[in-house]
């Protein structure tokens, strides 16, 4: 497997789509928050894809779909005599909720610890059900500097001082340029919006016939990202406070950043193709989009997807661009691992969780053969990660630009429903750029729609 087909790995634990809705706030189920369990014996006889080469040690369950976790299970298992991974693949993203979802219901059948994308664990600790063990209790937060604030802050889930997973990876996002296109036409590169939008004139008026970039409507969590940089939350939840959630989608900043979208669109200088469909991997590899503003992990995407991952595509990384000085650095995607309420060994689970990457070899792994994009800092601040060249970007060391963005940013909240909030949000989008329908009057709607769910799902609306 070629290096830049290695990266189609973040795709895993940056892009996949939550989905299915959590329960309410009036949920009828009797957890009010995750018990410490102390069973040492219970999974001496579970079943797991890996071979366990040391008998007679006690086993922690693990659920998780990150290519390349069955090396690191074993380098976890290599280096451990008192503890021992039990690993299953209990399906990708979505198809690993619905499965944990059915356990917590039947109150069995749950790993001790699962993988869960930042965006989806609200949903499992949502008003009076608490299915995540807050991992302070162990000591965790003594390790916070060990990882970026703004993945430290996607496991805190809004608390002040719990925390509810151990970080693994993120989606720092950036913008992929053809810089071939732009030199072709003699157009700069830009970095700010103001830019990104005359660039886009500059190129049509030189006789580029391709789009500046596409804007899809089935964006759902980049559209997050996009409202971010204009300092808006457009949602608001915390486990501390689980009944109650709060929606903005008609704020400012996401006016802003819809009206600037729609503008372009109509002047014929963005294309609305959905992403990741057949025709829009056409069209980005086929030099009809001269930039893509998007996570990190796209890298993989593109490389899987070229004819030769390893050849130079022409494009190269830049930060993304910014309103001014104070647009805020921002992500999309990224993983953790949660300690389960059906652990049967509670502080295990724990240690599991908080050492499955902690070694070098096993950062390494994820890196590499895994492709993440590493919320651990050690990693971001290794020659090792900052110099590692990428042959489809013809040999950028892409994260010179990457790690800054992954530094700089500080993380936001997602909603106990983000699935339902996402579908509500691309239909939203269709209104506003298939039917010409006002922004702020769609978006308004689009926050009733949001408020009256969560009314029906038990929750207070703030």
């Amino acid at each position: 497997m070629n290096k830049a087909t290695k990266l189609l790995a973040a795709v895993a634990a940056g892009v996949m789509a939550v989905s299915i809705a959590a329960c309410g706030g009036s949920s009828s189920s009797s957890g009010s928050s995750a018990s410490v369990n102390t069973d040492k014996t219970a999974n001496d006889n579970a079943s797991c894809t890996n071979t366990i080469k040391k008998t007679g040690v006690e086993k922690v369950t693990v659920w998780a779909w990150y290519p390349g976790i069955q090396d690191v299970v074993d380098d976890f298992n290599e280096n451990h005599d008192d503890l021992q991974v039990c690993w299953n693949n209990g399906g990708q993203g979505g198809g690993e909720y619905t499965k944990f979802q059915n356990a917590i219901k039947a109150g069995t059948g749950a790993p001790d610890v699962i993988q869960l994308e930042y965006e989806a664990m609200p949903q499992f600790m949502t008003g009076n059900e608490q299915h995540l063990v807050d991992l302070s209790q162990f000591g965790f937060n003594d390790y916070k500097d060990d990882y970026t604030a703004g993945s430290w802050k996607s496991v805190q889930l809004g608390t002040d001082d719990k925390v509810y997973g151990v970080p693994v990876d993120l989606g720092p996002f950036v913008m992929y340029v053809r810089e071939d296109i732009f030199k072709q036409y003699g157009v700069d590169v830009p970095t700010t919006w103001d830019e990104f939008a005359e660039a886009g004139k500059e190129l049509k008026a030189a006789g580029y016939d391709g789009y500046l970039t596409d804007f899809p409507l089935n964006s759902t969590a980049m559209l997050l990202a996009f409202f971010a940089q204009t300092g808006d939350d457009v949602y608001t939840y915390s486990a501390s406070d689980p009944t109650k959630v709060k929606v903005n989608y008609n704020s400012d900043g996401a006016q802003k950043v819809l009206k600037y979208w729609k503008e372009l669109v109509d002047e014929g200088l963005v294309d609305t193709t959905d992403a990741n469909t057949t025709d829009w991997t056409t069209n980005i590899l086929g030099g009809k989009y001269a930039t893509w503003v998007q996570a990190s992990w796209q890298t993989g995407y593109l490389a899987a997807d070229s004819d030769d991952g390893d050849a130079d595509s022409g494009f190269r990384i830049y930060k993304a661009p910014v309103w001014d000085s104070s647009t805020p650095d921002v992500n999309q995607g990224g993983s953790a691992w949660a300690v389960t309420d059906q652990a049967k060994d509670t502080e295990a689970a724990y240690t599991v969780a908080r050492e499955l990457f902690s070694s070098d070899s096993a950062q390494k792994i994820g890196v590499t053969t895994g492709g993440l994009f590493p919320a651990w800092t050690s990693m971001l601040d290794s020659d090792y990660f900052k110099t590692e060249k990428i042959a489809f970007l013809g040999d950028q060391e892409a994260n010179e630009i990457t790690i800054p963005v992954a530094e700089g940013y500080k993380g936001y909240s997602f909603l106990p429903f983000q699935t339902y909030a996402y579908d509500e949000q691309d239909k939203t989008l269709k209104s506003i750029f298939q039917d010409n329908t006002d922004v702020s009057t769609a978006l308004s709607a689009l926050d009733d729609t949001l408020n009256n769910y969560a009314k029906q799902q038990g929750y207070t609306v703030e």
